[in-house]
């Protein structure tokens, strides 16, 4: 009968976060698949568990996964560790569970510590429907476009990034969307954890420089300040109309109603558009 793939969640800094039943099958598998064995050894070895180590990363990936179908058709069980936490998100983990499918082996994914879902919980934002796009494009023209991307996503979008780039991010946050509020979780579970809270630039100013640790991002989606936003749109719509009806060019219109506001000038001027373009229809009827 073939074997199993165990998917085991391991502490992101706190040991007393692994779970009992993590030991257990730690304890009872042949063989444990690491992403980086500096990492699994050590903490193995905390936990007086003496089980064989492989590395699974990019540079192993073929032969590991020969490995692990000879493993599980000699009806072994082969448990799957992460750096920290629930293996298979952002890591190569998922290979391996679509290599045992494939194989026909039994999958357990067991519940443990998540950075994800805890960064999420800790935000307070709207989280009925939240999506997880992993990292975030590294370099800042890609990265400026995906942004622009969510400027009408209305649900929150949780994010990982590294410390070298977070700042980066969160100056294209506030450039492409800085209405929208963003919670940032940094060293989650450790002694230092941070939790900060705000528009990006607000988050910006209390964040360290340089930045240290491991980072979840969470954006707040477009739900929380839908009405909100209607309410400024209508508000600005009817002065945008009310001072080109005066005999005010539309573009010193559109630049007086940026400057009273703080609204960005593509949606004012997207506006002053409809409004031309309802104006040209009216002459048009008469």
């Amino acid at each position: 009968m073939p074997g199993r793939l165990v998917l085991c969640p391991t502490p992101i800094g706190n040991l007393e976060d692994v779970t009992l039943r993590v030991l257990r099958s730690l304890r009872e598998c042949d063989v444990v698949f690491a992403e980086d064995t500096r990492v699994s050894t050590p903490l193995l070895r905390h936990f007086d568990i003496h089980k064989p180590v492989r590395s699974f990363h990019e540079r192993v990936q073929t032969q590991r996964l020969r490995e692990l179908r000879r493993l599980l058709a000699d009806g072994q069980t082969v448990a799957v560790v992460t750096d920290a936490g629930m293996p298979g998100i952002s890591d190569p983990g998922v290979e391996l569970v679509r290599a045992a499918r494939d194989a026909g082996a039994a999958v357990e994914a067991l519940p443990g510590p998540s950075a994800l879902l805890g960064a999420v919980v800790l935000s307070g934002f709207d989280a009925a429907r939240f999506r997880f796009d992993g990292f975030p494009p590294r370099k800042p023209a890609q990265r400026r476009e995906y942004l622009q991307s969510q400027l009408h996503e209305s649900a929150a979008v949780i994010w990982y990034e590294a410390p070298t780039r977070v700042r980066a991010l969160l100056a294209d946050v506030g450039a492409a969307l800085g209405g929208r509020r963003v919670f940032v979780l940094r060293e989650y579970t450790k002694r230092f954890e941070e939790q900060l809270i705000g528009l990006p630039s607000d988050v910006l100013a209390s964040l360290g420089d340089p930045p240290c640790g491991e980072f979840v991002v969470v954006l707040e989606g477009t739900s929380a300040t839908a009405t909100s936003d209607q309410t400024d749109d209508r508000g600005a719509s009817a002065a945008l109309a009310l001072l080109i009806e005066n005999g005010v060019r539309p573009r010193l219109a559109v630049d007086a109603i940026v400057a009273a506001t703080g609204m960005k000038k593509n949606r004012v001027y997207a506006m002053g558009q409809s409004i031309a373009g309802r104006a040209l229809g009216d002459r048009d009827r008469n």
